[in-house]
């Protein structure tokens, strides 16, 4: 008897487990403009698994609800990939990584005391539980960072360089509103400074549906 019922347990168990890695990573809430996956035009609706790749145009934009409740909006001329999306039976977010090659993209995170939320740049990669924040990878692969709410460690990706200066700081953490940082992989990390209200405006804009 104690068999079966232990047999049952791990059937249980198993299938949860199957069940949360087949869910969808994200699906699409709202598309301007041209945005694509794997060349495909994205429509409302659209599921989006681990490995999908986005892409948006000049007008571009797209807006994402993830299986943990977060909300993403990736800008005009952007590149995402959705590297990994985990959450657990209560959806609760185990990890989430995400690679901006370029552009621009705001997210809304939702509170975790344990699960992990890590967006990867070329140039550097920012670490979250729960906030509301923007990345942007600009034309010379650049990484600009400002936080709306909560707190953002943003690490720059450095290379080894022969520079006579000392280097920034590589690690930089955002812990007040509008606080922002620009990192590059040969200097580092510039130190927390609140971004003006225009340069917010003129961010958020890129983002809105309105």
């Amino acid at each position: 008897m104690g068999t079966v019922v232990g047999h049952s347990v791990c059937l249980a168990a198993l299938l949860a487990c199957l069940s949360a890695s087949a869910a969808p990573a994200c699906e699409v809430m709202a598309v301007r403009g041209q945005a694509t996956a794997a060349g495909r035009g994205l429509v409302q609706g659209d599921k989006l698994d681990e490995g999908t790749v986005l892409k948006t145009g000049a007008q571009g934009r797209v807006r994402l609800r993830c299986g943990d409740g977060s909300t993403l909006v990736l800008g005009d001329n952007s590149s995402l990939t959705l590297e990994k999306f985990e959450v657990g039976p209560d959806d609760k977010r185990i990890a989430a990584k995400l690679l901006l090659e370029s552009g621009l993209l705001g997210q809304k995170v939702a509170a975790s005391t344990a699960g992990s939320w890590e967006v990867r740049t070329p140039t550097a990669v920012t670490a979250v539980r729960g906030t509301e924040f923007v990345v942007e990878v600009n034309a010379e692969q650049l990484t600009e960072v400002n936080v709306q709410s909560g707190q953002v460690d943003v690490e720059a990706l450095l290379v080894p360089t022969r520079a006579l200066h000392p280097r920034k700081p590589s690690r930089v953490s955002l812990d007040s509103p509008k606080a922002g940082t620009k990192c590059s992989q040969f200097t580092g990390c510039t130190e927390s400074a609140a971004w003006s209200a225009e340069r917010i405006k003129s961010t958020q804009d890129r983002l809105s549906f309105d």
